[in-house]
């Protein structure tokens, strides 16, 4: 995963650095807030290593794991939380935070009580989020899991301890309470009954549950978007997190665009209301299925920002359709088959340190670039 603009460095103890990672279906935020003070969002796997891309690309730059003082899960979708149990492993001086519905006995007893009956299809993003769960116990004298919600702070760096001399702040924005309590109610409508059809854990239609993020510097800030979606309620998705108390205006100078570009994660109120204009925005795409962005994502995207950047440049195809017959065969055989991953492309953004806080120069890896490059499959 090595980039040619930074040389494989580090950022200096004054520079703010995010690097955004992901090959096509997976994707991993690393953010340098200052001092040496590292935090991870969710996690993908690197292609080239097999490992979470998290402990790739610290450990390409040889920095400690110990430097890693926050890991956040922003949801419980294979894409966002694959790895995260090997990452938490590794990141031992960290404190974990979540959805708060992740956490609760409700949630992990459902997901137990659902393997042991066979009764449900917990799928593997709920099977990771057990494993965390466990690792998180085995820790001595670990911290309870910070549990996310509107406008609440997990982690402040003061200006005197910062290295760039700005006050630094990290803060969740959702789920909202709305949210929280209607995926309780659908937990509780899925008690295992012997001899009932199969069911499979609820998946939010919309990505409320998500856990969007604002990192507060000095008088900018950055707005990660997690897969939040936008609503007609006013008490869930980004129309929740408008509403919230404090929440800072025209500050967000860098947008990681929520949902993979996709117009049911677009919210306008958001570009004219939290981001300056023509921030630096940056997609990872997700190359299953249908696919996102889409060409009408990507050009509603470059009328809103000169500054668009895309993980992966490169279009994952579709499998070729086989006769029932030749699938079951293969399955029967060798298993199943998945199409080869794209290497996992990375978008740097490190500003100027103290002396120019507000100047970002932006490093790409090869099969990354800039969103006008980008063609659908």
């Amino acid at each position: 995963m090595q980039l040619s603009g930074t040389n494989g460095s580090v950022p200096a103890s004054d520079q703010i650095e995010i690097a955004v990672l992901g090959p096509g279906f997976g994707e991993c935020i690393i953010v340098h807030l200052g001092a040496g003070n590292w935090i991870v969002v969710d996690s993908c796997i690197d292609s080239a290593t097999g490992e979470p891309a998290a402990l790739s690309y610290l450990t390409e730059r040889r920095v400690s794991f110990d430097k890693v003082i926050r890991v956040i899960a922003t949801h419980w979708h294979d894409d966002h939380i694959r790895g995260m149990a090997r990452q938490l492993r590794a990141f031992t001086k960290a404190r974990f935070c979540t959805s708060p519905a992740l956490t609760r006995n409700e949630f992990v007893a459902s997901i137990l009580k659902y393997n042991s009956r066979h009764a449900i299809v917990a799928g593997s993003g709920a099977t990771e989020m057990c494993e965390v769960l466990e690792v998180l116990r085995s820790r001595a004298g670990a911290s309870a899991p910070l549990r996310a919600s509107p406008g609440r702070p997990i982690f402040f760096l003061p200006g005197s301890q910062s290295g760039h001399r700005s006050d630094c702040s990290v803060t969740t924005l959702s789920p909202s309470d709305k949210q929280f309590q209607k995926f309780l109610e659908s937990l509780g409508e899925l008690t295992p009954v012997p001899l009932e059809a199969k069911k499979r854990m609820p998946d939010q239609d919309q990505n409320d549950l998500s856990v969007a993020i604002l990192i507060s510097v000095g008088e900018q800030a950055i707005l990660l978007g997690a897969d939040l979606e936008e609503s007609d309620d006013a008490e869930l998705g980004w129309s929740a997190v408008l509403q919230i108390d404090g929440l800072r205006r025209n500050v967000g100078r860098i947008f990681k665009i929520p949902h993979h570009g996709s117009a049911n994660g677009n919210c306008e109120r958001v570009w004219s209301e939290v981001l300056v204009r023509n921030p630096i925005a940056i997609v990872t795409p997700w190359n299953r299925n249908w696919g996102l962005p889409t060409q009408e994502d990507v050009a509603r995207i470059n009328t809103q920002t000169d500054s668009g950047f895309i993980t992966s440049l490169v279009a994952q195809r579709s499998m070729a359709t086989r006769p029932y017959a030749v699938e079951k065969q293969i399955r029967e055989t060798v298993g199943r088959i998945r199409a080869i991953q794209n290497t996992t492309g990375a978008v740097i953004v490190r500003n100027g340190g103290k002396k120019n806080p507000l100047t970002w120069c932006i490093w790409h890896t090869n099969n990354a670039g800039h969103l006008r490059d980008w063609k659908a499959a």
